[in-house]
């Protein structure tokens, strides 16, 4: 699994993650958000892009989610909007969704 450190470096500085955990603005608070679940025993993270399109400078990428919290399993789906900062692909917004029993 990647350090917190590495799954923050790829989201822009004020970036936007909204999670069944809150609305998360700027890579100080998304930090804590990876903390707080990681506190909570989230591993075995797991994700999968099933729709990638550009659009002048963004690219939409959607697809799906997996997960661990202690012995329990969760699934889901997220889209994310990247652009490029510094020359590097950044998440600029995502969006996670836990998906229906």
């Amino acid at each position: 699994m990647p350090t917190i450190s590495n799954l923050v470096a790829t989201f822009a500085e004020n970036a936007v993650r909204v999670t069944p955990s809150g609305i998360f603005q700027g890579r100080d608070a998304i930090r804590g958000s990876f903390r707080d679940a990681l506190k909570l025993g989230l591993h075995d993270y797991s994700v999968q892009r099933t729709i990638s399109r550009s659009s002048g400078a963004f690219v939409f990428n959607a697809g799906t989610w997996q997960a661990k919290v202690g012995d329990w399993s969760f699934h889901g789906y997220y889209s994310s909007i990247l652009t490029s900062e510094g020359g590097q692909p950044k998440i600029v917004e995502e969006t996670v969704a836990v998906a229906a029993p």
